[in-house]
């Protein structure tokens, strides 16, 4: 082998050396792109999950709490009614003492 055959294998072998290098770079690259990019998309679901699972935590609570303030009217107006009803059974004898005590 000639020394212009071993000047050509080293600048072949350079040149190859170089571009194995080059593709090593763009592959890690390629993968860390791809990483950052599945993190984001994980981050993303995760997010959207956690925000889904709120509302529907917010909404049972809002409908639970819908179910009590209807079961606190129902009684208030119950408690209402038998006031009311008081009220009207009571009104004769209210009006006589009234009287009474303006007589007296």
């Amino acid at each position: 082998m000639g020394r212009d055959d071993i000047l050509r294998t080293v600048k072949e072998a350079e040149a190859s050396a170089e571009k194995t290098i080059i593709d090593a770079k763009e592959k890690a690259s390629r993968i860390l792109s791809d990483a950052r990019s599945a993190a984001s998309e994980s981050v993303n679901a995760g997010r959207r999950e956690t925000e889904a699972s709120a509302q529907s935590n917010l909404q049972a609570a809002r409908d639970s709490a819908s179910g009590e303030a209807d079961k606190v009217k129902a009684s208030g107006e119950g408690a209402l009614s038998e006031v009311h009803s008081n009220a009207e059974s009571n009104r004769d004898a209210a009006i006589s003492l009234v009287l009474d005590a303006i007589r007296n």
